[in-house]
């Protein structure tokens, strides 16, 4: 018969030998009742002066009338991880496991009935002579074993124990009943299924696994003659606690009588009493699943998700854990398997790695250590405020989330759940620092910002606010955590973790913005709009973290995060499975563009401890007075988050020794970052590298820096120069060369003002050196006029110098001469300062005859050359 629904409602009819079965049990009354003051004063006036049918009306149960369907029995509810291991059983105080009658080992049916009733499949239902014997022991004000196993099933299910005879008299008459209508497999399933046998185990398998670790089936029977023990008395006969207590009684009558009966022989009797008891400790669930079953039983009684387990905190729990154990009216509830997404073997690896960076200290060192340097008035206060806050303990915590589905697969914490129950991966809200500038970056590229913005990125920098922005009011003061940078772009910053051009990105696209880019993204705690949001003002966790940035995984393709994947019910049927939805938060260009600098970050940014030579990107932080350290990073599979601080208080963080290592200041970069990529290490055994998507077509629009106009800077100073270079979003390269003009003043410049360049462009400018300027003469000798000259000129521009060329016609009988410079003064060779005269031969034919007066062979030159006089 099912264990759902042992014994249905009795419907009203007559019975045959209902008359004298009644008779029988008032009979047993009277006899009882003369023993002590008199029947009629025992039963009171109104029954005294009644007929014998209103004796009957008073104390017999209609039971036509009454409803004697039992309890539907709870069932623990178990959680899986989502690899496939049970790491915690759920109820309410009653461990239960009910199993069908042909289920329970003969060897078990056998025990508990040599210790409870062994007359069970002979009697109707009750034992007259117990049952005289106990009544007695009522009217005396005790309470007396002797019952039957129907009987203690009637009374647990149906009549109460409360010490009167009339409650023994129903119970009593229900027992028959109940023999009536159901089997003695029926009555005793039941039993073996609800009676408790301590340590919150109810039902003969729950308690199989409580103090034997073992399946029913494979229960022996020297433990199932322990467990027979148990029923009469738990808290007596504790095998725990009482040893040799539960073994004598085991010994006698249990096996005893179970060898009486026929049951064993006296060989296995004898075996069986020399065996030791043998029951295990009480083994509470591991600590590496205790703070994930808390965040799944949180969501299971208020997500609105999980609406279907009940209308009510109280529905829903009885639905969850079954009943309460000191609740016989309750019935049903529990027996639901919920598997999770949590991968216990890395979960527990996250814990392990955890607890040897922040072992958990002794309270007498701890406070030895946080006083060494302190005073006595100073050590005095900070042990009490120690006692009261335990500060001066740095830990951590890690979240782990898969970047498709959103499923979480880690969530651990340094410090156990038997020393903190609150969750510092889920529930701790921590400032993340430039953690959060990734948001902002992505604000930047939907305001239509590129990577190639150039910002001034110099510290400090004071920047004035339209409204209150810091605690100097609408002043603020940033100051970058490391060098101080000229013009760079915004690419850069973003790997550097520039924070005073992040301030400017802020007041540039706006908080409200940056808080919208972010949220999302996934991050859903509140966040304070101000100009300092940028950089992680606002506390988060790490399991948002960890969420947000497998944005830049996907191409903003995001999924929510959940830890129940599925709810079955003790039939099989599915009640809920998670169907993760990816949505597009942000656009993917937007996303992959945002990806870029991030990818840099590992390599060579600020985060080179996080490299794990795989595909991966991330961003470290470190909040304000170093006390908060995070690196959250990502890879094609999964996306992580590491957070290290004070778990009560955010307390600075400054000479602190981490995993060996003594730190004057703690920054992400130096401890999340190297946590981050000793676990990501591990986590990625096994796993294909992959890659991220593909970028879209149109990234080079945010990518790519924006058109500037080159400015004339001819003539400025090379200081006034640069600066208006800069200004215009560009660098200047300063070569030197002698000129004519003042040291330090621009000859010349390698684009002409007025030119479209992008933003970031290199222009070289040519800045007077204060020498006169000078060069070695060429060998122009054998050239034509025309190449002589060019030649010239390229040296007068090269040397920086002006020269004065003049020609001469000299006769020539070679006709190969004609037209060629035959020769130059001075010679090749020879130094030539500015302003010197070049003279060249060029050769005519004597046939014409030579003129000396005004031939300049040919002119003044074109643009090719110096001018040419004659000599």
């Amino acid at each position: 018969m099912a264990r759902r629904a042992l014994i249905h409602r009795v419907e009203s009819k007559e019975r045959r030998g209902r008359a004298v079965g009644s008779l029988a049990v008032l009979l047993s009354i009277a006899v009882l009742g003369s023993t002590w003051v008199g029947l009629f004063g025992f039963l009171g006036g109104s029954a005294a002066n009644g007929t014998f049918q209103d004796l009957q009306n008073e104390w017999i149960p209609a039971t036509g009338e009454m409803n004697l369907t039992l309890p539907d029995l709870s069932s623990v509810s178990r959680m899986y991880a989502g690899t496939g291991e049970l790491f915690a059983e759920l109820h309410d105080g009653r461990n239960s496991d009910p199993v069908e009658y042909d289920e329970v080992p003969q060897v078990v049916v056998d025990a508990i009935l040599a210790a409870e009733d062994d007359d069970f499949f002979e009697h109707d239902g009750w034992d007259p002579a117990a049952t005289a014997s106990a009544m007695r022991d009522t009217f005396g004000g005790t309470v007396r074993g002797g019952s039957t196993i129907t009987q203690q099933v009637v009374k647990n299910a149906f009549v109460g124990n409360e010490i009167t005879l009339k409650r023994k008299v129903t119970e009593l008459f229900v027992s028959l009943e109940l023999e009536r209508e159901f089997s003695k497999e029926d009555i005793l399933e039941y039993y073996i299924n609800s009676v408790y046998f301590g340590a919150g185990a109810y039902g003969v398998k729950a308690a199989a696994e409580e103090f034997y670790g073992k399946d029913l089936e494979d229960i022996t029977l020297d433990e199932a003659a322990t467990l027979a023990v148990l029923i009469r008395n738990p808290g007596e006969y504790d095998p725990r606690r009482f040893p040799e207590r539960v073994r004598n009684r085991r010994d006698n009558p249990v096996l005893r009588d179970m060898q009486e009966k026929g049951w064993i022989s006296a060989a296995e009797r004898k075996a069986a009493s020399q065996e030791p008891l043998g029951a295990i400790e009480n083994e509470a669930a591991p600590d590496v699943s205790n703070h994930v079953v808390a965040a799944a039983r949180s969501q299971l009684l208020s997500s609105p998700e999980f609406a279907f387990l009940g209308d009510s905190l109280a529905e829903r729990k009885r639905t969850i854990f079954g009943c309460p154990a000191n609740d016989t009216k309750c019935s049903g509830g529990g027996g639901l398997r919920i598997e999770t997404t949590v991968d216990l073997d890395l979960q527990n690896e996250a814990i392990d790695i955890l607890g040897e960076w922040f072992p958990l200290f002794d309270y007498n060192e701890r406070i030895e250590a946080c006083t060494e340097s302190l005073g006595e008035d100073e050590s005095a206060q900070f042990i009490a405020e120690y006692v009261e806050h335990q500060t001066c303990q740095v830990t951590g915590a890690m979240t782990m989330v898969d970047n498709e589905t959103g499923a979480i697969k880690v969530m651990a914490s340094a410090i156990p759940f038997e020393f903190n129950q609150f969750d510092l991966a889920l529930q701790a809200r921590r400032n993340p620092g430039s953690a959060f500038k990734p948001f902002g970056l992505v604000a930047a590229l939907q305001a239509g910002i590129t990577l190639g913005e150039r910002y001034d990125g110099s510290s400090p920098q004071e920047f004035q606010c339209e409204s209150v922005c810091s605690e100097d009011g609408n002043q603020w003061t940033v100051r970058n955590a490391g060098s101080s940078y000229g013009n760079i772009t915004l690419e850069q910053a973003t790997y550097n973790s520039v924070n005073t051009v992040y301030a400017q990105v802020s007041l540039e696209v706006g908080a409200s913005n940056i808080a919208n880019a972010a949220r999302q993204m996934g991050i859903r705690s509140p966040l304070n709009e101000v100009p300092s949001l940028v950089l992680g003002t606002s506390a988060v966790t790490t399991l948002e973290m960890a969420s947000a940035f497998s944005n830049f995984a996907t191409n903003g393709a995001w999924a929510e995060p959940y830890l129940i994947s599925k709810v079955i019910d003790r039939d099989g049927t599915i009640l809920y499975e998670k169907q993760p939805q990816p949505e597009q938060t942000i656009d993917a260009v937007i996303a992959a563009a945002a990806r870029r600098p991030l990818l840099v970050v590992p390599v060579s940014g600020t985060g080179p401890r996080a490299n794990i030579d795989r595909p991966q990107g991330g961003k470290t932080g470190t909040h304000q007075n170093f006390t908060d350290a995070w690196y959250v990073g990502f890879t094609p599979r999964y996306s992580t988050a590491v957070w290290v601080g004070n778990s009560n208080a955010q307390e600075p963080m400054t000479g602190v020794t981490i995993n060996g290592e003594i730190y004057s200041r703690v920054y992400g970069g130096d401890v999340a970052a190297p946590l981050w990529a000793e676990f990501m290490t591990y986590a990625l055994q096994g796993v294909p590298e992959g890659d991220f998507p593909d970028e879209p077509e149109n990234i080079d629009e945010y990518v790519r820096p924006p058109l500037t106009t080159v400015p004339d800077v001819v003539g400025l100073d090379s200081d006034s120069a640069v600066a208006e270079l800069e200004d215009a979003g560009l660098n200047a390269s300063i070569s030197e060369s002698p000129s004519r003009e003042p040291a330090g003043i621009v000859t010349a410049q390698e684009y002409a003002g007025g030119a479209q360049v992008e933003e970031g462009t290199t222009v070289t400018i040519t800045v007077s050196n204060g020498e006169v300027p000078s060069g070695t003469m060429p060998d122009v000798v054998g050239l034509t006029q025309d190449d002589a000259l060019g030649v010239l000129g390229d040296f007068q521009n090269n040397a920086g110098i002006r020269i004065e060329v003049f020609g001469r016609q000299v006769e020539v009988d070679d006709p190969d001469q004609v037209g060629v410079v035959i020769a130059q003064s001075p010679s090749s060779g020879s130094a030539v300062d500015d302003g010197d005269r070049v003279v060249l031969d060029i050769g005519v034919s004597s046939e014409d005859g030579g003129d000396d007066g005004d031939d300049n062979g040919g002119g003044p030159p074109d643009d090719r050359g110096p001018p040419v006089r004659d000599d």
